[in-house]
């Protein structure tokens, strides 16, 4: 029997939705581990040095070990290479078949590839406290989620449309969406094992938001070719968290380290995704939606409005047109990215 007329037997009798659920439950369940076992680390977060600012990754250790980057390094590109090869198993053998109800091989062999590769990765936190970041610079990984933030929004955008609900026909042609739905498991499988591997499994507000991110696109990942997959509600979540987890890493650099009070920025600036873009893809009735769009602007006039009116924050960033710089930046780069494959395809590139 060929691959593409394999039989529905092959399927697991456990339903993707119960896949999800259990696989959400792992999540928070193993954050609890990582804090559990975090007063064994003190000895390595005590040799931590200062924030020296927004280039700095603080959970950096300030020497290198040869032996352990050999070892962090193995892991990372164990895990990298076992998801790439499960993702071209599933493209030979489910693309083009109905998304399923019901695990298939390849949901089973990458949820059990992540949660080996979880478990791995917080032994070697425990064991030598070392991440990819010890290697690469910082922006690598912040410049992974923007990437796979980007392709979404094209790959969406025949869906939902690109801004209010209006689609793009150039470049987001037809054949431009079927390459970027073709080819973003590989980039997506990249962006995420690599920024797994790049922090170390600490406990910290910011490290536990970003794991438990983590830990949800894994499950995103390992249910591809079932019905969850394409849920929705269940993609604008994980589209829109991104506004909560980076309020609270710049909440917390202020609190911790004086940075300057940046998550108004950071979070007006995620939330209009989801006001202007996101909920879109929802179905939602028009008053609900331009409700919506209404509680926004008044949360963004409360930023800037006086106390005790508002929260008072400085008009200089008003100006500055603070809350439009990250949608400006996710807009233009998918512009950017569509219309790079709309030209070489004109070019008549494969």
């Amino acid at each position: 029997m060929s691959p593409s007329n394999e039989s529905d037997n092959s399927k697991s009798p456990i339903s993707a939705t119960q896949a999800w659920v259990a696989s959400s439950i792992f999540s928070i369940i193993f954050i609890a581990f990582i804090w559990i076992l975090s007063p064994n680390l003190q000895s390595f977060l005590t040799t931590l040095l200062p924030d020296k600012g927004a280039a700095w990754y603080y959970w950096k250790l300030p020497t290198r070990n040869p032996q352990s980057m050999l070892i962090v390094w193995t892991l990372y590109l164990a895990h990298q290479f076992s998801i790439w090869a499960a993702i071209y198993w599933g493209q030979n053998n489910l693309s083009g078949k109905p998304p399923s109800k019901n695990l298939t091989k390849y949901n089973i062999i990458t949820l059990a590839i992540n949660a080996l590769f979880i478990v791995l990765h917080l032994a070697e936190t425990q064991l030598l406290f070392d991440g990819l970041a010890q290697d690469v610079p910082i922006w690598t990984s912040q410049g992974s989620v923007i990437i796979m933030l980007v392709v979404v929004l094209i790959i969406e955008n025949r869906r939902r449309g690109f801004i209010l609900g209006r689609k793009i026909e150039r470049p987001f042609t037809a054949e431009v969406t079927r390459f970027f739905r073709k080819n973003h498991m590989y980039v997506f499988a990249w962006a995420l094992v690599y920024t797994f591997w790049f922090h170390p499994m600490a406990a910290d507000l910011q490290l536990f938001s970003g794991f438990i991110y983590m830990f949800f696109l894994f499950t995103q990942m390992s249910l591809a070719w079932t019905k969850i997959h394409l849920d929705a509600r269940w993609i604008i979540f994980l589209e829109s968290y991104v506004a909560i987890h980076a309020m609270i890493v710049a909440i917390y650099n202020t609190l911790q380290h004086g940075s300057p009070e940046m998550w108004p920025m950071f979070f007006a600036g995620f939330a209009f995704m989801f006001v202007f873009t996101y909920q879109y893809g929802l179905k939602l009735d028009k008053k609900i939606k331009m409700l919506i769009i209404g509680i926004y602007l008044l949360f963004v006039s409360w930023l800037y409005l006086p106390r005790p009116i508002g929260l008072g924050r400085e008009l200089v960033y008003l100006t500055r047109l603070e809350v439009l710089w990250i949608p400006i930046i996710l807009y233009l780069l998918a512009l950017v990215f569509g219309g790079a494959i709309f030209l070489s395809k004109r070019a008549g590139m494969p």
